[in-house]
């Protein structure tokens, strides 16, 4: 059966690869100049010098208007320089040459498009407004809401605990200072300022465990989903971190019972469906953090508090451990067992191992729930009333300010990134079943007991 599942899925994986004709935009790249009318259907993005934007395609015609427009699909990444605005709804028409984006050895571009469904690249084309607010009210509406509490937190913090705190809470990383996001990455703590499958994972956890102290059975599962969909919908609904959501709420219920097989069960099926509707996700890199995370809190986090639990039990007796390790215990073990799950693919794509993960993670992590809870806050008080989110704010930038100065303290230190030979894909697997069986025992030896 399960060589049926392999045999089927990698026939679903060929039968997706994309094939264009007349009909499609991509048919037309590299022929020359055109003009596409087109919508924008995505918030703009910026980097350092150009800023990016997605088109879904309506029309085509040749540059020299010797023809009408004829209707097409498909989606378009245009590049423009840094302050040209173009907004979600935007009815437009550039005129340039389609190319087909790079592909090249060390990354490619054509492969990172794809996976948005984007084939096409027009570079600096001209641009001409034919309307505005042609999109959806209620995702024009998210990206407004998305926007303004991005705002707001820049009017409550200080740099750089705003930029932090907009990578956070609203998943926008284009105002942190690159000194800042390469001690984070040097200190493999990067994956705290990107809103991913690992965030979401470690949210529904830990609303769960927060929850179960005040509400009765059931309706704590109940009101983790909820505050999953409010976050998903606060940071724009953007696809990745809506498939997290869809993850890591369909195995809460099943991790709430202490039935972790119950909750693999459901994992897997969900990943299933995913890859049936858009085969492509099984490359995508937000797609298997998420996976890894949700799979890493339901296998590893037990055995990590078994084990911290045995190894302060050394030093203090059993009725004084609950009540001095409870919090520890749910909160870093949850968080280091989504790291640890996730620690192949971040080998496999990186390709180095940072000595300071360990330290840096104990230090940080601990300081996400108060800063999420108290930015978060802060930044909805402060879009009613903004002296209020002011007020609250103090609160937040503490564990803000932390968590940067931290960063930056570990990642001054010197040679402290292991580089690692580059393996393939199918050494990553093995490296993560290797990693597996024997949680997955320890989740068998006990499979009757509850959380």
């Amino acid at each position: 059966m399960l060589s049926l599942a392999w045999l089927g899925g990698m026939l679903r994986y060929r039968l997706s690869q994309p094939s264009f004709g007349p009909g499609d935009l991509a048919w037309y790249n590299n022929r020359g100049e055109v003009v596409v009318r087109g919508l924008v259907n995505a918030s703009a993005h910026r980097t350092e010098r150009i800023t990016q934007v997605s088109l879904e395609a309506e029309s085509i015609s040749r540059s020299d208007g010797a023809k009408e427009p004829t209707p097409i699909k498909g989606k378009l990444l245009i590049w423009q320089p840094r302050n040209t605005w173009l907004r979600y709804g935007d009815l437009v028409e550039v005129r340039g040459e389609l190319i087909t984006p790079m592909d090249e050895s060390s990354f490619s571009y054509l492969d990172y498009l794809a996976k948005q469904g984007i084939h096409s690249l027009m570079v600096f084309p001209r641009v001409r407004w034919i309307a505005h607010q042609r999109g959806n009210p209620l995702v024009s509406w998210l990206i407004g809401l998305r926007e303004k509490a991005n705002q707001t937190i820049q009017e409550i913090f200080p740099m750089p605990e705003s930029a932090l705190l907009a990578g956070i809470l609203v998943g926008i990383r284009e105002e942190i200072p690159q000194y800042l996001y390469q001690a984070y990455q040097v200190t493999a703590t990067a994956h705290i300022i990107v809103i991913s499958g690992f965030n979401i994972s470690i949210l529904a956890v830990l609303c769960t465990r927060f929850f179960r102290r005040w509400l009765p059975w059931g309706w704590n599962a109940l009101a983790a989903i909820v505050v999953i969909l409010a976050y998903t919908l606060f940071v724009g609904a953007q696809p990745p971190v809506v498939r997290a959501a869809i993850m890591g709420s369909l195995a809460l219920p099943a991790y709430l019972i202490g039935r972790r097989l119950i909750g693999l069960h459901t994992l897997v099926v969900t990943a299933a469906t995913m890859l049936l509707f858009k085969p492509a996700l099984i490359g995508d890199v937000s797609f298997q953090l998420s996976f890894l995370a949700t799979l890493g809190m339901m296998v590893f986090s037990d055995p990590a508090q078994s084990l911290l639990q045995g190894l302060i039990h050394q030093f203090k007796p059993q009725e004084q451990l609950n009540s001095q390790v409870g919090v520890l215990a749910e909160y870093l073990c949850v968080t280091l067992a989504a790291q640890f799950a996730t620690l192949p693919v971040i080998l496999y794509r990186f390709g180095y191992l940072s000595l300071l993960a360990l330290p840096a993670n104990l230090l940080i992590l601990p300081l996400q729930p108060p800063l999420m809870l108290l930015g978060g806050l802060a930044t909805l008080l402060g879009m009613v009333y903004l002296p209020l989110g002011r007020l609250l704010g103090v609160l937040a930038w503490l564990p803000a300010a932390s968590c940067n100065r931290t960063a930056l303290l570990l990642g001054n230190i010197t040679n402290t990134l292991l580089n690692l030979p580059r393996y393939s894909f199918w050494a990553a697997i093995l490296l993560l079943v290797v990693l597996l069986i024997p949680a997955l025992r320890f989740q068998f030896s006990r499979r009757v007991e509850p959380a």
